[in-house]
């Protein structure tokens, strides 16, 4: 569909949308949906990145193609030529009682079904990386793109409503699309701001003293491999403790440092990563009874 009559069969479907919504959230359903399993409780968001412009994600999000898609929530970008809206709105797919379909095989902490067991939220931006889990991670090309400041504003202003209304999602099970799927996904990326999100009270970040102690130990003698795994594995990671630095694992460790250590995700694991995966799990994970 050329861009120009997607965006206007898109105004027919907002326009009356935006005077019976006092003009907070557009809600434009998804064909692609269905009910979540009775057996599980909503106790993980997922955050994704579009690789999209707006009018493409809507598309994709909302309608049937040949692999359907859908997310809770959409966040568009204010500088982005296909959003013609005067403001930025929140934009919703599917009620969150639904089932969205964003996760697709993903794992955390033991856990899977996230289709079922989560909330899925896109935020527009056109980054590029291209993988699949056959992908070297020495091969792999990605180009990320800046968030802008209103869709930060927005996604913790989205987040802090979702706790309220399900207050058993955890610090840590706010995660990534990368997280989650650790081997072909690279959302939301290095540049998205997950200390700040901590700061306004959502979501896991290290502490500051921990790290410090923690890599000042690993300058003395660094962890092996097999630690490594068991650390990752720990965390939430999806890493079998083969004892060889193979490539799910390397994976793991570029999933903990496009979220925790954006300046380098190579998947390397140098004392400062090392220092941050520990610290983590010192805070969040000692002690907790699964």
């Amino acid at each position: 569909m050329r861009t120009e009559s997607l965006l206007t069969s898109l105004a027919s479907l907002i326009s009356p949308l935006l005077l019976a919504a006092c003009s907070s959230v557009v809600f434009i359903e998804s064909t692609n949906q269905n009910d979540r399993r009775d057996d599980l409780d909503i106790d993980h968001v997922v955050l994704h990145a579009t690789s999209q412009n707006f009018a493409e994600s809507i598309r994709l999000l909302t309608t049937q193609t040949a692999t359907p898609v859908s997310s809770h929530y959409l966040i568009p970008a204010d500088n982005d030529p296909s959003y013609n809206l005067r403001r930025l709105l929140l934009h919703q797919f599917v009620e969150e009682r639904r089932r969205a379909w964003h996760a697709g095989p993903g794992y955390w902490a033991g856990k899977t079904a996230f289709n079922d067991r989560s909330i899925g939220i896109e935020i527009v931006n056109e980054f590029e990386c291209e993988t699949t889990p056959e992908t070297d991670l020495d091969e792999l090309q990605c180009v990320f793109l800046p968030f802008d400041e209103a869709q930060i504003e927005m996604t913790i202003h989205l987040l802090r409503a979702i706790q309220q209304r399900h207050p058993n999602i955890g610090p840590l099970d706010f995660v990534a699309h990368s997280d989650i799927v650790t081997e072909w996904r690279s959302d939301p990326g290095p540049l998205f701001p997950w200390r700040r999100l901590h700061e306004a009270g959502i979501g896991a970040w290290y502490d500051e003293a921990t790290n410090a102690r923690y890599e000042s130990q690993f300058e003395d003698r660094t962890p092996d491999v097999g630690e490594l795994q068991a650390a990752l594995r720990k965390l939430g990671y999806r890493v079998e403790p083969t004892g060889e630095f193979d490539q799910l694992t390397r994976y793991a460790v570029r999933a903990l440092q496009l979220r925790f250590r954006q300046s380098e995700h190579s998947g390397h694991p140098d004392a400062e990563t090392l220092a941050i995966l520990w610290s983590l799990n010192e805070k969040y994970r000692d002690g907790e009874t699964r």
